[in-house]
């Protein structure tokens, strides 16, 4: 089993578990389950591809939703965790997203250089015609 089939079953479990234990949660629970988040994200993010980001963006959003109902609970230093940890996975989000846009851009930067060649040999080559 390779490791996105790996990464896909272990989401699906905990967004399954997160959404069953929702009803019976406590407010440490979503702080857990973001941490464990963070923690899976910082050791295999650069791995993601744009599904393995959006499966991570399912389960956070069902993090969120756990943690609204207890938002006035939490007490200043739970926040600030919250935020950190918030903070690791935006911070992994944006190395993913750059790295994207820098291969977007040099596909498109070969893709306009062998444009400019092949008009430019088609050209020369049909104008000594």
């Amino acid at each position: 089993m390779n490791r996105k089939t790996t990464h896909l079953i272990f989401t699906t479990f905990f967004m399954g578990l997160a959404l069953f234990g929702s009803a019976c949660s406590t407010k440490q629970e979503p702080i857990i389950d973001l941490a464990d988040l963070a923690e899976e994200i910082q050791a295999n993010g650069t791995y993601y591809s744009e599904d393995d980001w959006n499966s991570v963006t399912e389960e956070l959003d069902a993090i969120e939703r756990q943690m609204e109902q207890f938002k006035n609970d939490y007490s200043d230093e739970e926040l600030k965790e919250i935020g950190r940890l918030k903070g690791i996975l935006l911070a992994q989000y944006t190395k993913y997203s750059i790295k994207s846009i820098k291969n977007g851009v040099e596909g498109a930067m070969k893709e306009a250089e062998g444009l400019i060649d092949g008009f430019l040999n088609s050209f020369y080559s049909e104008s000594s015609e």
